[in-house]
């Protein structure tokens, strides 16, 4: 596997691993005043290519009206599209406009570029070493996060859909 590829999967474990963990409060827009679901749309679609409303909710672990909305921002943004399927036009999906593309490239090399400085820096013992104490810092985060949401007082409720 060449080295751009191994760090861009390192990259999307990442943003798979700290989505959880990264509250909307602690949340920066980096990027078109973009919220934190946005940024993980927009880089699940961007892996994905093509996906639908259930995909990012699913992702994002969010209602779908609130990914509704989110691709709603996005699409003003001129970010994505939604293209109903040819066989089944009650299928929607939505695709990165070139635009949303370049956003997303743009982002992932720049923190690619760190990624990799880091990497390079450190000998194959150290890489190991790293691995292995993110392993044991993402539940501990995870875990703390858990417990300042369940503090807080606000409650978030899930309604199935079936």
């Amino acid at each position: 596997m060449n080295e751009i590829v191994k760090f861009e999967n390192i990259f999307f474990q990442f943003i798979d691993e700290v989505k959880d963990i990264i509250g909307g409060h602690k949340w920066k827009s980096i990027t078109l005043d973009c919220s934190k679901n946005e940024l993980l749309a927009l880089f699940f679609i961007y892996r994905k290519e093509m996906v639908n409303n259930s995909d990012i909710a699913e992702y994002i672990g969010a209602p779908l009206n609130t990914v509704t909305g989110v691709i709603n921002r996005l699409e003003k943004k001129g970010l994505v599209e939604r293209i109903r399927d040819s066989k089944d036009k009650r299928v929607v999906n939505i695709t990165l406009t070139d635009t949303g593309k370049a956003l997303v490239n743009e982002q992932k090399d720049e923190i690619l570029f760190y990624f990799k400085k880091i990497y390079e820096a450190l000998d194959d013992t150290e890489r190991s070493t790293l691995i292995n104490i993110v392993g044991k810092i993402l539940p501990i985060l995870k875990g703390a996060d858990i417990k300042e949401k369940s503090t807080s007082g606000k409650r978030i409720r899930k309604i199935e859909i079936e």
